[in-house]
């Protein structure tokens, strides 16, 4: 969305230009939560967590992940958490 184009002369310039850029975001954020049926058809929804990778949100599934996919996301305490070898317990 070209948001200059958008913006007339008007006094308001300023509230019409926050409500844009809003709207752009809340738009953003709202295909990012739709993208969970493209990227993840088959995991449950409690599986899957919000990470960051290269400062951008990716959808994991914290069951189906391999460890190199959790290598390239950006480093929490759960996901230094999951990548703990599990003990054997017998």
């Amino acid at each position: 969305m070209n948001l200059p184009l958008l913006i007339n002369n008007s006094p308001d310039d300023k509230k019409y230009e926050y409500l844009l850029r809003d709207n752009i975001k809340l738009e953003n954020e709202l295909n990012f939560y739709k993208s969970i049926f493209k990227t993840h058809p088959g995991s449950v929804l409690f599986n899957l967590r919000i990470k960051l990778k290269d400062g951008d949100k990716v959808w994991i599934d914290k069951i189906r992940c391999d460890r190199n996919e959790l290598l390239e996301l950006e480093r929490d305490d759960e996901i230094d958490e999951w990548l703990q070898p599990i003990k054997c317990e017998r």
